[in-house]
């Protein structure tokens, strides 16, 4: 009994601490270069002047984008065009890939 409890433990602890490791990462503060819409979906996707995150790994480095089917999709495009055409500066938060491109999950604009 006490080896099955203690392989719980270890198993459990492993899968905690994966989860952990794969947590949101954000973007350093800084200014988008760009923005772009499109791929046949309401989507955009967003170049910053800043060191590029890539937490998950994905395919494409050059962007991060927002994947339509998240909560909160429209509220972060409007975030990140206010931010454009306003000067502002940005922070991204950062967690999977959409569009093979590390997916937004939030964006914080600062003055």
């Amino acid at each position: 009994m006490m080896v099955k409890v203690l392989l719980f433990a270890v198993v459990f602890g492993a899968a905690v601490q994966s989860g952990i490791a794969q947590a949101e990462s954000s973007t350093e503060v800084g200014h988008i270069l760009s923005f772009e819409t499109g791929w046949s979906a309401d989507s955009i996707s967003v170049a910053l002047d800043v060191p590029f995150v890539n937490p998950a790994h994905c395919t494409k480095t050059s962007s991060y984008a927002v994947s339509p089917d998240d909560p909160g999709a429209r509220v972060h495009e409007a975030a990140i065009m206010g931010a454009f055409f306003g000067g502002k500066n940005v922070q991204l938060r950062i967690d999977g890939c959409a569009y093979d491109k590390p997916k937004i999950i939030g964006v914080v604009v600062r003055n």
